[in-house]
């Protein structure tokens, strides 16, 4: 990485709960105090640790942050007309839950700009089938902007894997997409544990890389000073918890392609790098199958 200072925009669509997670995901780049308090909530006579008071803020990062969609019709036959007027200079673009016609008009709208990326986070299976998204993976490829689809966002990774498939979550040329993950340090979870000597707990951890909604944090601080196993709670359980009270907000419905709810798929994601990382077995989930409806 070099040490240029990229410029992020953010548009998102008009649902009281999409709004809510791109103030989540917005949330966790700026890091004020007040972002986090889910420790609080979750055990009321705990403080709050500061786990994240070291993290650098992006605030300075985000140059545009703008609702699209208000008042518009069922059906746009024009979607220049309902996008940004005023979008300015930015090298990469986060697009959260907007209408499916006004996703499928952003390659145009967007093929004349020095735009890198444009980062399409799925959340909840009705936002877009998958015969849209590679309809606008493919006219991103034609204009030349790199695009990925992560589903769910904490699914995005530098590495190509069942989440991050060329030609269906992610573009052929994906190199400022990794500029972007290494720049804001979101996305696919990683993490690392110091043990006791004894290497039956967990004496510290280290986020390296959080998932978007900043709840890897939260869940490493439930098993800072725990036994790895006890009586009373397993591993699987105690990550489970954690991933469910912080909350992650993706959607509990199923998606045709993952097989599961898009909320299972992060926690899966999860705790299967928490294994990794203490060099406990993984479950193997079931393969995905790509069938384009």
């Amino acid at each position: 990485m070099s040490d240029k200072k990229y410029k992020l925009g953010v548009i998102y669509g008009t649902d009281p709960e999409t709004e809510m997670l791109a103030k989540k995901f917005v949330g966790n780049l700026i890091n004020d105090e007040e972002f986090c308090k889910a420790c609080e909530l979750l055990e009321q006579k705990v403080k709050c640790d500061h786990c994240r008071e070291n993290l650098e803020s992006q605030a300075n990062s985000i140059y545009y942050y703008e609702k699209v969609g208000v008042n518009v019709p069922d059906f746009i036959e024009e979607p220049q007309e309902y996008l940004p007027k005023n979008l300015p200079a930015v090298d990469f673009l986060l697009v959260v839950g907007i209408h499916q016609d006004l996703l499928s008009g952003l390659p145009e709208y967007l093929k004349d700009t020095n735009l890198l990326a444009v980062i399409v986070p799925i959340e909840n299976p009705k936002w877009i089938p998958p015969g849209l998204q590679v309809q606008v993976l493919e006219e991103f490829e034609k204009v030349g902007i790199q695009a990925a689809f992560p589903k769910p966002f904490c699914a995005l990774s530098k590495e190509l894997n069942e989440y991050n498939v060329k030609g269906f979550n992610i573009t052929h040329e994906r190199d400022q997409i990794i500029n972007f993950i290494d720049y804001f340090k979101i996305g696919e979870p990683i993490v690392a544990f110091l043990l006791t000597k004894d290497g039956k707990a967990v004496e510290d951890t280290c986020v390296i890389q959080t998932a978007p909604c900043g709840s890897t944090y939260f869940i490493l601080q439930q098993l800072h000073g725990k036994y790895i196993n006890d009586d009373k709670t397993s591993l699987n359980e105690k990550i489970s918890k954690a991933h469910h009270s912080y909350p992650c907000n993706a959607s509990m419905d199923q998606d045709s392609v993952l097989k599961e709810s898009i909320l299972h798929i992060g926690g899966y994601l999860i705790r299967n790098e928490i294994r990794r990382k203490l060099n406990l077995p993984i479950k193997e989930e079931q393969k995905l199958v790509y069938v384009i409806r």
